[in-house]
């Protein structure tokens, strides 16, 4: 007997329940990229590498129809639990559970996208509506400050050194 990977037995697991699968681009990041920015590529349905508020609302929709088995327009406790076990199966330590902010007793369409509407605001740095791979990288990490015994030594944290040169003659810098 054939033995099914990991991703497409996941796969063909949420196609059975007739949920939708992250795309291709959300198993695999472009490297440099955080583990969070699947939450976003699963929505490019275009597989350019850029995701559109548009791509995004449209996959919400598509991903809360699935969701609500019972077609009400409302996210119950039990299709709730079932969501954020697929969540948990296809994204582990990065999924984001699903909460009933206003306590209602149901998960509406505005609830169930909020996780990902804040995170496409968040990374939008440009707030043109689009979030390219750059913007999901973030800004570089900054060098931290030299440590106390780095002034000290004039080293600076890469471990080279920091003071100004001087002539050997005089003592003063160049």
């Amino acid at each position: 007997m054939m033995r099914i990977s990991g991703f497409v037995a996941v796969a063909a697991a949420a196609l059975a329940a007739g949920l939708a699968v992250p795309s291709q681009a959300a198993q695999r990041l472009p490297a440099g990229l955080p583990a969070s920015a699947a939450l976003l590529l699963r929505y490019d349905a275009d597989h350019d590498g850029i995701v559109t508020r548009e791509e995004m609302e449209a996959g919400l929709k598509a991903d809360y129809a699935a969701a609500d088995t019972n077609g009400d327009g409302c996210l119950g406790p039990a299709e709730v639990r079932a969501e954020n076990q697929r969540r948990l199966t296809l994204d582990g330590a990065v999924a984001s559970p699903l909460v009933d902010w206003n306590l209602d007793g149901c998960v509406d369409v505005r609830e169930f996208g909020n996780t990902v509407r804040s995170y496409f605001a968040l990374v939008d740095k440009t707030k043109n509506g689009r979030i390219t791979q750059n913007e999901l990288r973030g800004p570089s990490m900054p060098m931290a400050p030299p440590s106390a015994a780095a002034k000290r030594t004039g080293m600076d944290p890469a471990g080279s050194t920091t003071q100004t040169p001087t002539n050997p003659t005089t003592g003063l810098p160049y």
